[in-house]
């Protein structure tokens, strides 16, 4: 038998992790008790959410997955967006709100370590802040990692 499939034998090929991750990465959320303060845990949102959601809310934005290369490892490297959404009321103003929402998932995020993954790379890449079209008083913080996992 040729080497290199004595090697496919044993080893694993890049499998798409973004479904548990996903769960992961929200579930993580969920258990910040600064941040569920501010969000509610029943406004932390995967891609679907409500057609009108109530402010202020988080979803969880479409992955962009690719395999992970390296020899013999189950697993994917892939781009998560957070978005944190907030409007304009008298407890301050949205542009304020939607960046500490942003800030606080950034922070959050530096310990995320799910069972059942390896985190091999979770880096934070960028926030954008951006008013929401076409409310001038709804705001929209888009919070972007790039997280490379294997299964454990």
């Amino acid at each position: 038998m040729p080497a290199w499939e004595k090697m496919a034998a044993w080893c694993s090929m890049p499998t798409d992790i973004s479904g548990p991750l996903k769960v992961a990465v929200i579930s993580h959320l969920e258990g910040d008790a600064v941040l569920t303060a501010i969000v509610p845990v029943a406004r932390l949102y995967g891609m679907q959410m409500p057609a009108k959601p109530r402010f202020p809310y988080i979803r969880y934005g479409s992955p962009v997955t690719t395999g992970y290369e390296a020899t013999c490892w189950d697993g994917a490297a892939v781009r998560v967006t957070l978005h944190a959404f907030a409007e304009t009321s008298p407890s301050g103003a949205g542009e304020d709100k939607a960046a500490n929402i942003a800030a606080l998932i950034v922070e959050r995020m530096k310990t995320f370590a799910p069972a059942g993954l390896g985190i091999i790379e979770n880096e934070w890449v960028n926030t954008n802040l951006i008013r929401d079209e076409p409310e001038a008083d709804r705001w929209h913080a888009i919070t972007e990692f790039s997280i490379t996992a294997v299964r454990a």
